[in-house]
């Protein structure tokens, strides 16, 4: 009569026990802001007219394209957009995961304004992949720059 209560009484137990280590086994916990190494401003180095910067801050990140002023056969930077109120998760050897709301540059609104975007990157002092989107960042840029031109601001 012993056996039934105790067979009981030890699935029981191990089914709390189970229940215990599936709760506890969490994911990376969120941080407000931006991790300090991608506190910069990145350069996509491509092709002909095909360059883009990003610059983060502890807070948000803000980037675009480089548009081309032929008198001065230099690049400059177009009004950027991007992410507000930042934070991110540390998913272990220098990869990240940012999440943000859209923002747009004054004048203009960007396709998913307002809307939460997450996304994963890579960083090192040098380098920054983004797993989706232009891939690879550098910290300086290859070409030649200059201020945006009066009007563009």
């Amino acid at each position: 009569m012993k056996k039934p209560y105790f067979l009981i009484g030890l699935a029981a137990v191990t089914l709390g026990l189970t229940a215990n280590n599936l709760s506890s086994a969490q994911a990376a916990t969120w941080h407000a802001g931006t991790p300090k190494v991608l506190r910069h401003t990145w350069f996509y180095n491509g092709k002909d007219d095909n360059k883009a910067y990003i610059t983060y801050s502890k807070s948000k990140s803000t980037g675009n394209l480089f548009g081309y002023d032929s008198t001065s056969e230099r690049y400059y930077r177009l009004p950027g957009y991007g992410l507000k109120k930042l934070k991110y998760q540390s998913l272990g050897k220098h990869v990240y995961r940012l999440s943000g709301i859209q923002y747009s540059p004054k004048g203009s609104q960007v396709q998913f304004d307002g809307q939460r975007m997450t996304y994963k990157v890579k960083v090192t002092k040098q380098h920054l992949h983004f797993y989706k989107g232009y891939k690879n960042y550098v910290r300086k840029a290859t070409f030649a720059t200059m201020k945006a031109p009066t009007g563009l601001s």
